[in-house]
This record gives structure tokens, C-alpha cells and sequence, in this order.
């Protein structure tokens, strides 16, 4: 006769324990505590349990708290209506001619949901409390930071669970991975109804306008490809060499072992916002020995995630051969400034390849990871074997949960002023900076836009194009325009300035309306 699978009396008790986790972890731990139970007891299966309960309790402290994680979307907008509330009757109940009173009340109260403004200062304004204050009142404000945290909250509970890697979910919870699935369908169905007027009757649904921007993955991988190529056709010309570099975390940042799935012993209970967190401090102060060295390398960052969600860097660094040594030497001692001396440090901590233009370029070299990070095609599998287009999926949802930014450019003109030179048709002044950016912008060459935009090794505010912006304003009033708080809206981009000459690249006013149903 089989044995049950867990003690009669303990249903209520496991059903209890388990509720509060989404269907899916719920799915993972119930044959785990199983198996405790048939080779271990009904004791130790039960205290399984609550050592299970306990790990999640103290992961998310002081956030939504568990009865959160199972939340829909129409859950999430009824809380939200509460919080704005709650704050209402806040700011109603001080009473006091004073912001500060009320803006330390209700940061304290955002802040116990997990919820960090970014805005925040040390030393606040009149400015910042009233910004705080507003928000705090609206529902749509609440709506969007909880559900951040509440997608944090459920990859912490899975980071807590040990859930996440290649045994398991890969990179992500699957949970994270369906509810980005609905609402992109969501944001798409919106971009689809809504169409962008401007003041020559002209329209474009702003699907359509997403199509032909690098938020198409399409587009985004070619424009990398494109700034990639012209990277190294600069290192060529100039006889530098190409190095790729892999830096990772220390082990306590590591929640599982990429064999087994097996929970690290040294893991401290980081998320991969810390591990980001490490990375960006140690990239820091090389890049400040770098400066002080006079060695400016230039090229690209990419950020990803190992199988258990903690991130790593690949670097794409071109550099002058007379500069390699104290480059890698600085990379090093670094990386190691932090548990140097740990049991595998050596072998994983960085790892260093030089590209041999022989063997291929360094274009090819670092494409692979390019296409894994954004759409996963012209690859035959993941990193661990995976489905390639799968895998860019769950990188991509990694990426917008923990808000990692993937990608980032070292050294060289910013993108920014090649991407608003692109929307310009040919200008007056043939050989100027300006128009010879402008034709090597129009005709993808990275390496041209380089040139004539001061080079890639140039102080941002030394080059000869820069970016102007200018206040939105209402074209029928003639006022500034306020957002939704009752603030003036961010300056927007006007145009580039060359020398004294400004040059609007974006002549035409938009309106954002409802598409007209047939």
C-alpha cells in the first residue's frame, strides 16, 4: 500500500501555508514538502514548512506583504484607490500651514509599501513636498508603483524559495514572465487605438510610430549591430585591440549553483538589484583609475542574467595596445577588492578574452549576446540550452522587473544626437560638422558620426554637436505646459546646436487623441 501523501490532520495546515503563494510556486513547493514527508516524517515535512514561511515573511518585510502576491489587476486598482485615500486623510488631518509636516507623514507611509520616489532628496523643497503630496493622492500614481513592487515582491519570494534557475524557472519566475505577456498584449491594444495628430492633419496610429522606433526589436538590434561595427572599425583604423570581459558578482550574491539548482550556502539574501548595485560600483571606480590613468576605452556593457536572475557583465572594450596591461590590471584588482580570497573567485570572478581579428571580429563576437538580450533570433540555443527566443523573453522581463538597464554605450558621442540627426534631410552647410554627421548618421555609419562629433575619446561637452532642449507649451495659449501634478513638464528635444546655429529636428507639434472607431 502506498504511503499517503502527507498526514490526514495536516490538510488544513499545508493549504494554509501554501495559500498565500501564487498557483504556480504553490505548484513547486507542494511536492517538495512531499518528499520531506515520505523520507523524512510528518515533523520534519511540516517544519519544512514554516522554515518555508519564514524565509518568505523576512524577504518581503515592510513591503505589500504576502497577502499581495496573488493580487489581480483589479485587486491592485481597488488597493490603489485605497492609498490615495489613505493619503487624502493624511493631508487633511494636519493641520498646518507647513508642507513638511505632511510630506514626512506620507513618504513614511509610502515608503512602509516598499515604494522609494525617485525624486527624493536629502534636503527637500517646497517644490519636492508639494511633487510627493500630489502624487500621493492619485490612485494612478499608487497603481504603478505597486504594481512594481508587487512583481518584485513575487521574484523575492521566488529568489526565497529558490525557484529561479535552470532547474527550475530560468532568469525569472514564471509568474513575472505571464503577467509581462498581458500587459504588453494590453499596452499594444492601447498604442493600437490611439492615434499622434500633428498640425498638418497628419496621423499615425502610435503603434505604428512604435514600429519605426528602437522599441521594435528589429530596429534596436540594428542599430546595436550598426554602432558595434563602426566601434571597431575605429579600433582598426587606429590599430587598437579588442578585449571582451566578463565580470561577476561574488558568491553571496549567487542564489543558486548553476549544476545542481542547489541553494548556495553563502548566498546573504540579495536580490539582483544588489548584484547590479556591486557591478556598478566596481565599473565605477575603474572607470575613475582609468581617468586618472588617462586611459579611456570605448565600446559597450551588456548586463544579463546567470540562471538564478544574479547579473553579470560582458564588456566589449577597445583600447590602445600601449594601454591593455594597466586596462586588465586595473579590471582586476578591482573585481577582486571585494571576498578576493573566496573559494572560486579565481576562476569565475572575470574573465578575460582577446579577440584575434583572424579568428573573427569582434562584431561577431558580441552579437550572440546582443541578439539574447533583445529578441533571441539567429541563435540555435541559450546559453544553458535553452530556446533562444524563450530565454529573450525571460532576460527581457528580468531586465523590467529589476529595472536593469541592459544595455550601455562606453566612451564615444552619445546615440542621442546620431539618432535626431537621422530625422534631418541635408542642410546648407556641405562640409561642416554638422552635415558630415548628419550624411554618416543617414548612411549607418557609426564610424563617420564619430568623427565629425569630436571623436571617441571627447568631453561631452566638448563636442561639437549638442543636443537643445526646449519648456512644452501650449501653441494656442502661449503657456507652459503642466503635468498631471500641476508641475511644468520635462523640457523636450528641439533640435542640435552646431557653433551658433540651432537646428530644429523636430518641427511638427503632435497631439495624442482616441482613434475614431468606423
Amino acid at each position: 500500500m502506498n504511503k499517503p501523501a502527507f498526514h490526514p490532520h495536516d490538510k488544513s495546515f499545508v493549504e494554509e501555508k501554501l495559500r498565500l503563494l501564487p498557483k504556480i510556486f504553490r505548484k513547486k513547493i507542494l511536492p517538495e514538502y512531499i518528499s520531506v514527508f515520505t523520507k523524512k516524517g510528518r515533523t520534519e515535512a511540516n517544519t519544512y514548512l514554516l522554515d518555508m514561511e519564514q524565509r518568505v515573511e523576512a524577504a518581503v518585510v515592510h513591503r505589500l506583504s504576502l497577502n499581495a502576491l496573488n493580487m489581480s489587476e483589479c485587486d491592485l486598482k481597488k488597493l490603489a484607490s485605497l492609498k490615495a485615500k489613505k493619503c487624502i486623510e493624511i493631508w487633511q488631518s494636519i493641520k498646518s500651514e507647513e508642507l513638511e509636516p505632511p510630506y514626512k507623514r506620507i513618504l513614511s507611509y509610502i515608503q512602509r509599501h516598499g515604494i522609494e520616489p525617485s525624486f527624493i532628496r536629502e534636503d527637500p523643497t517646497d517644490n519636492d513636498y508639494k511633487s510627493l503630496i500630489r502624487r500621493s493622492l492619485e490612485p494612478s500614481w499608487w497603481l504603478r508603483n505597486l504594481r512594481k513592487v508587487q512583481s518584485r515582491d513575487i521574484e523575492i519570494t521566488a529568489r526565497a524559495l529558490n525557484l529561479v534557475s535552470k532547474r527550475k524557472d530560468i532568469y525569472v519566475s514564471s509568474v513575472n514572465v505571464n503577467r509581462r505577456r498581458r500587459q504588453i498584449k494590453e499596452h499594444q491594444a492601447y498604442l493600437e487605438n490611439m492615434v499622434a495628430t500633428n498640425e498638418l492633419g497628419e496621423q499615425l496610429t502610435l503603434s505604428d510610430l512604435k514600429e519605426t522606433s528602437t522599441s521594435n526589436p528589429t530596429n534596436r538590434k540594428a542599430e546595436f549591430m550598426v554602432r558595434a561595427r563602426g566601434f571597431e572599425n575605429i579600433a582598426k583604423q587606429h590599430g587598437h585591440t579588442a578585449i571582451f570581459i566578463t565580470m561577476t558578482c561574488p558568491s553571496k550574491y549567487h542564489r543558486a549553483y548553476s549544476q545542481s539548482g542547489d541553494p548556495t550556502p553563502n548566498w546573504n539574501g540579495s536580490t539582483p538589484i544588489d548584484g547590479q548595485a556591486y557591478l556598478s560600483q566596481t565599473w565605477s571606480r575603474i572607470r575613475a583609475s582609468l581617468d586618472r590613468s588617462k586611459i579611456f576605452p570605448y565600446g559597450f556593457r551588456i548586463a544579463e542574467p546567470h540562471h538564478d536572475g544574479t547579473p553579470h557583465w560582458h564588456l566589449l572594450l577597445f583600447v590602445p595596445p600601449e594601454d591593455k596591461t594597466a586596462l586588465l590590471e586595473t579590471i582586476n584588482r578591482y573585481c577582486f577588492e571585494e571576498d578576493g580570497d573566496e573559494k572560486g573567485a579565481a576562476e569565475y570572478r572575470i574573465e578575460i578574452v582577446d579577440i584575434d581579428p583572424k579568428k573573427g571580429s569582434a562584431t561577431s563576437y558580441i552579437s550572440k549576446y546582443i541578439s539574447k538580450n533583445i529578441d533571441g533570433k539567429d541563435l540555435d540555443s541559450g546559453i544553458y540550452g535553452e530556446d533562444p527566443i524563450v530565454a529573450a523573453e525571460r532576460v527581457k522581463t528580468w531586465a523590467s522587473v529589476w529595472s536593469i538597464r541592459q544595455f550601455q554605450q562606453i566612451g564615444g558621442a552619445p546615440v542621442s544626437i546620431w539618432r535626431e540627426l537621422r530625422r534631418l534631410e541635408a542642410v546648407e552647410e556641405a562640409g561642416s560638422d554638422l552635415e558630415q554627421a548628419r550624411a554618416s548618421s543617414d548612411n549607418s555609419d557609426w564610424a563617420g558620426y564619430q568623427d565629425s562629433n569630436g571623436g571617441v575619446i571627447c568631453p561631452r561637452k566638448d563636442r561639437p554637436l549638442q543636443l537643445v532642449y526646449e519648456n512644452d507649451m501650449d501653441i494656442i495659449t502661449g503657456e507652459l505646459r503642466q503635468n498631471q501634478y500641476e508641475e511644468l513638464s520635462a523640457p523636450r528635444i528641439y533640435g542640435i546646436k552646431h557653433g551658433g546655429t540651432v537646428v530644429n529636428t523636430r518641427p511638427h507639434t503632435w497631439k495624442i487623441s482616441k482613434a475614431l472607431k468606423d
